[in-house]
């Protein structure tokens, strides 16, 4: 009797080791994973986020291009600064802003005209002695127009 005692109180002691969760082995000790170091956004990303909040504005009639392009501008200066090529590809920007606000010109006549200056700089690009450090605004462009950015 107190072999099948036994026997049944070692039976039911293993059944029930499935139901117990059970520690893992100790093992050698990993160092601990460290997240991944979180990248900022480049000059080129926050333009085009600023220019996608501006369009929705544009879109809901609460700007005109015009004054998106001058919200942009301010925002291009803060956030990278003045320079020499994206001072001229800005002007031209908000020329053809005005003159789709003016009516005298129409989408697709403003997106030809802006790819030829983005595609003057592209070729110019080589040739200009002194370049800017980082040509953000253009690049912002050239990015929207699905073109190489400047220096590469």
């Amino acid at each position: 009797m107190k072999k099948l005692v036994l026997i049944l109180f070692a039976a039911t002691a293993l059944s029930a080791c499935g139901v117990i969760p059970t520690l893992p082995e100790p093992s050698v000790q990993q160092p601990p994973r460290r997240p991944p170091p979180v990248v900022a956004p480049s000059k080129v990303d926050l333009l085009l986020k600023e220019a996608n909040r501006l369009a929705e504005e544009v879109k809901a009639g609460r700007l005109s291009r015009t004054a998106a392009a001058d919200q942009l501008n301010s925002y291009r200066l803060r956030v990278a600064s003045a320079n020499l090529v994206d001072d001229n590809t800005f002007a031209t920007y908000r020329y053809l802003a005005v003159e789709r606000d003016a009516g005298r010109m129409s989408p697709t006549e403003a997106q030809d005209k802006m790819e030829t200056k983005l595609r003057e700089w592209l070729r110019g690009w080589p040739k200009l002695r002194q370049k800017p450090a980082d040509p953000a605004f253009t690049n912002f462009l050239l990015k929207v127009y699905r073109l190489p950015p400047l220096g590469y």
